[in-house]
């Protein structure tokens, strides 16, 4: 089997699979909820604002952990940081950085005519906030808050910054743009994950562009949390 079938394989499977939910919210492997419980509820989602469940949110600290020392970590939509939170609470093991891209409440003319109305626009949080908000959860010289857009912070790219995992959850109509991208920035290995790539939990254009992300060259340890595909891109 190639790695293009294989891949497809997984995603069919991931996309069709739905298995048993007895509890509402909670992953079908079950380490994916062991790990939810223990490390998925640390913060207050509610106060926060934030889409990501308590399985995908443990993950996001799980794969932030495996970065190498002193590892990159983007992420691509951060809103109020609920998931920057548990990156960075992976990444502090590490040493690591993260580089967290989002237009917070700022230029909302600009917001309003790019959206793509899943996100309100109102009392969106502010670049300040959100870092007062880090540096209170311990993470103060660990990140760095880009008040923008995803394409114009790639255009920008210092290319000797290379990253380690990236972490996509912004504008739902522009899952692929955004790989492409930042994928000349990419480590040999580094991993990809997709927020909101499930047709059950998620939305049918990032599906789409999940489907020709991952059709790309090559992909290990692939995995399926909720509503993110992840994997690392190794071809």
């Amino acid at each position: 089997m190639s790695a293009t079938d294989s891949t497809n394989t997984f995603l069919e499977k991931a996309w069709s699979d739905h298995g048993p939910k007895l509890i509402s919210g909670f992953s079908r492997p079950v380490y994916h909820n062991l790990m939810g419980l223990l490390g998925g509820r640390r913060y207050d989602k509610r106060a926060y604002g934030g889409m990501i469940r308590h399985t995908e949110a443990a993950m996001l600290s799980h794969w932030a952990a495996r970065v190498p020392p002193g590892g990159v970590v983007v992420e691509i939509g951060c809103y109020g940081g609920l998931s920057t939170s548990y990156l960075l609470r992976g990444l502090k093991k590490r040493g690591g950085r993260l580089y967290s891209i989002d237009p917070f409440n700022s230029d909302l003319d600009r917001q309003a005519r790019l959206t793509d109305h899943l996100v309100p626009l109102d009392n969106k949080p502010t670049r300040a906030l959100v870092a007062e908000r880090l540096r209170r959860n311990g993470f103060d010289g660990l990140f760095e808050l880009i008040e923008g857009y995803s394409q114009d912070a790639a255009a920008h790219w210092d290319p000797s910054v290379k990253i380690d995992f990236l972490w996509i959850d912004g504008n739902h109509e522009q899952a692929w743009r955004d790989f492409k991208d930042f994928q000349p920035h990419l480590n040999p290995g580094a991993r990809v994950a997709v927020h909101d790539a499930h047709p059950r939990y998620g939305y049918a254009s990032v599906v789409e562009d999940v489907k020709r992300i991952f059709a790309e060259g090559a992909w290990a340890d692939l995995e399926h949390v909720k509503s993110i595909i992840s994997g690392r891109k190794v071809g």
